[in-house]
């Protein structure tokens, strides 16, 4: 890859990165109330950037349709109250759809280059 479109994949998977991040910090046990108010304004917007991305660039409904559902779970205006064990299974699935949009906007970014 020439430097320009490893700075081109690096900003497509940079959210998904950070989802990531927050999604695993979130799994510990003993995390602050607060911690969770912010997990919900960061991934939020987050995933609804996934979800346009999936969408508008073509990526399969399956991704669009689960990355839109962790935007209604993770909405901090609206909030969904689950228990803890029913968040840390979300916080895996929110891992997975990250992880998977990222492989899927690098392979995009390899196809193009």
């Amino acid at each position: 890859m020439n430097p320009i479109t490893l700075k081109k994949a690096a900003a497509t998977w940079l959210p998904e990165a950070a989802a990531v991040i927050l999604a695993v910090i979130a799994l510990r046990k003993g995390n602050p109330y607060g911690y969770y108010v912010f997990l919900r304004w960061m991934t939020c917007p987050i995933f609804a950037w996934i979800t346009w991305k999936a969408y508008a660039s073509g990526y399969g409904l399956l991704l669009t349709i689960a990355s839109g559902i962790l935007v209604v779970l993770f909405n901090p205006v609206l909030r969904v109250m689950l228990d803890r064990e029913k968040w840390e299974i979300i916080n895996i699935a929110m891992i997975a759809v990250a992880i998977w949009s990222a492989a899927v906007s690098i392979k995009s970014t390899e196809q193009q280059a």
